[in-house]
């Protein structure tokens, strides 16, 4: 049970951060293209 709770952590922790990163390079991205910031999410 124990290694089934420090997986699912695991897993939890490294989707958020590729998520995080994905952001932050898209809105990198965004900016070098179009030359302002991001659409504001609502």
């Amino acid at each position: 049970m124990l290694r089934k709770l420090l997986w699912t952590g695991l897993y939890a922790g490294l989707a958020a951060g590729a998520t995080l990163a994905a952001r932050r390079t898209a809105s990198a991205i965004w900016r070098v293209a179009t030359g302002e910031a991001p659409p504001a999410k609502r």
